[in-house]
């Protein structure tokens, strides 16, 4: 038998989980035991193991008769005994993703109305019930409304929003969570000591972080090192479970934050030769960053880094499926943090008032002229030019394109300007009227205008320039238009001193 089989937990007390144990207790206590629960929870969680349990208490000696105060099962009896087995004929387990047809329900509501043979209350546990069918719940239904009185039926499943809502009115709901880090390695320590095995602390750590808070996976991947020998070590823990520590993975992280990119390629690389699986690595990373990231929130300091990071992680975490090399979108990531803003100060989280001030006042009116004559230049800045005006030019229409995906309203703005020239790392955009400016410049807008850019053409800010449409020769038809409302206005130039007296 497998350590899970073996060491499954035999009384409430034994439950790994504190929050359900404590449940279950509370209610025994009262003698509040219902015809029907529902126990919600991911796998491996315990919900089996504390339906059996329940099966066992309504059918111990020593609780025959009792209306309260029930006592956990003693082990002893033979109802204990035949239920420990699995050989009791009135405890019955039924897989619903291959028994959910309503013609297996009605076969069940039948037999239900039978009196038990071996023990004083049979039990019906229904595992994955939420892959029953609609046909199946009806006939269900009638029964747990008016089940008799020598039934229980405890409904296991990990999707309870797929089970209908008069199934669920009718049963005693348990939420079983996902175990923590400590409450896995508190069961994993249960098998080491009963199997006589030597194994770290950090190493029983590394195991729950590997198992997604399920305690099966736990006890399935401590059983397979124990193959490797009485003593568990990192070697036999980077054989089974082909991944990397918190502490690698810490160390992965600050690589590609202080733009160390050869030692991300280098981990990578030693990943790749031990085997790491993608699918737990990427848990890994996504723990240590959130935690890095509520550090942050704490001490008072910017997340950006990590919240970005996040999101590329969790779109990373669907590509893994699909690609030839699982561990290339995550290398794909990290690289890329890695390489963003290269040999630049870290960013502040904000702007200072007289920095900001300082920007707004450097925005200033230019003829079409001056902007003509600038556009030609490709100029540097104290380090070589990142992308020239051309470039950028270019690819305006694909950078549009790519902004109205997520921003159709921005999208929307920016097809009214243009890029005029660039200057070190700094574009410099036309607009045509201070509304556009302002909205442009807003921090949010701005913000997002820079990541989109840094996308294409790396890391740009950008600033923008008023034209001065008064320097135009000719006038436009619409102008004309525009003109004939207020005879007093005859320039291009007049109609926007007009414009702006009206709308501010």
């Amino acid at each position: 038998m497998s350590f899970y089989q073996i060491y499954r937990p035999k009384k409430i007390s034994e439950l790994d989980l504190a929050s359900v144990r404590e449940g279950l207790l509370s209610s025994l206590s009262s003698g509040k035991i219902s015809h029907a629960y529902l126990f919600v929870g991911p796998r491996g969680s315990g919900k089996t193991s504390a339906a059996r349990i329940m099966a066992k208490i309504i059918n111990c000696k020593q609780n025959e008769g009792k209306k309260k105060d029930f006592s956990e099962p003693c082990g002893e009896c033979e109802s204990c005994r035949v239920i420990t087995r699995g050989s009791s004929v009135d405890v019955i387990e039924i897989d619903a993703a291959s028994n959910g047809l309503v013609d297996d329900i009605r076969e069940l509501r039948d037999r239900v109305r039978l009196a038990p043979v071996q023990l004083a209350k049979k039990v019906y546990i229904i595992d994955e019930v939420h892959m029953v069918s609609t046909s199946g719940f009806n006939a269900l239904l009638k029964t747990l409304e008016e089940p008799p009185e020598h039934v229980m039926f405890i409904l296991c499943t990990t999707e309870s929003q797929k089970v209908p809502e008069t199934i669920l009115s009718r049963c005693v709901r348990v939420n079983f969570t996902k175990a923590t880090i400590e409450e896995v390695v508190d069961s994993l320590k249960k098998v080491v000591l009963s199997e006589g095995l030597s194994v770290d602390e950090e190493i029983l750590k590394e195991i729950a972080e590997a198992t997604d808070g399920s305690f099966r996976e736990g006890h399935k991947l401590l059983e397979q090192l124990s193959g490797y020998g009485k003593t568990i070590d990192r070697e036999s823990l980077i054989k089974v479970l082909g991944t990397a520590g918190r502490q690698s993975v810490k160390k992965l992280l600050d690589a590609a934050i202080n733009h160390q990119t050869e030692e991300v390629i280098k981990i990578f690389d030693d990943m790749e030769k031990v085997g790491t699986k993608a699918s737990i690595l990427v848990l890994t990373i996504l723990a240590v960053t959130k935690t890095e990231m509520e550090r942050c929130v704490r001490d008072g300091s910017s997340p950006e880094v990590y919240l970005k990071l996040i999101n590329n992680l969790i779109l990373a975490a669907d590509k893994i499926k699909i690609s030839p090399l699982p561990l290339l979108p995550l290398e794909i990531v990290l690289l890329s943090l890695s390489v963003e803003g290269k040999g630049e100060e870290p960013a502040t989280a904000s702007r200072p008032v007289s920095e900001k001030k300082q920007v707004e006042d450097s925005v200033v009116k230019v003829s079409s002229k001056d902007i003509v004559d600038k556009s030609n230049e490709v100029t540097q800045g104290d380090s070589a030019t990142i992308v020239n005006i051309d470039t950028v030019k270019l690819g305006w229409v694909d950078f549009i394109k790519t902004v109205a995906l997520t921003y159709g309203s921005l999208a929307g703005m920016l097809r009214l300007v243009s890029p005029v020239y660039v200057e070190g790392k700094s574009l410099t955009l036309s607009v045509t009227s201070r509304f556009q400016q302002e909205m442009l410049e807003r921090e949010v807008k701005k913000k997002v205008i820079e990541e989109e850019m840094a996308k294409l053409w790396g890391p740009l800010t950008f600033k923008c320039v008023l034209i001065d449409r008064g320097s135009r020769t000719e006038p436009r038809s619409e102008d004309e238009n525009l003109s004939q409302i207020n005879g007093g206005i005859d320039t291009i130039q007049g109609v926007m001193l007009a414009a702006e007296k009206i709308f501010g």
